[in-house]
């Protein structure tokens, strides 16, 4: 076998095995239906993107099952970056970090 086989009930690399984890494992559960998992990967990105302002809130959802696969339309999550520390960091801050 070529790459890297998983067998999880979810799974995350890079940043998100950092902070997208906890959360699945906090909330994920095996009776969820699909609209309640698709919210769940979107509290997931939302907590990526704030934290890495650089990258796009755009994302696509492939849905794949032993009757087949479907792959939905992109979709934008809303994001506000409008906080006041954010537009007017008090003196001294330097960041999330």
């Amino acid at each position: 076998m070529i790459g890297t086989h998983f067998e999880e009930n979810h799974v995350a690399t890079g940043f998100a095995n950092h902070l997208a984890i906890p959360i699945l494992r906090a909330e994920w559960r095996e009776d969820m239906t699909f609209e309640e998992a698709v919210k769940l990967v979107e509290k997931c990105l939302l907590v990526l993107l704030y934290r890495d302002r650089s990258s796009i809130n755009k994302f696509q959802i492939a849905k794949i099952t032993t009757e087949g696969s479907t792959i939905y339309p992109p979709y934008s999550l809303k994001t506000y970056w409008g906080f006041s520390h954010f537009e007017n960091p008090a003196q001294g801050a330097v960041g999330s970090w």
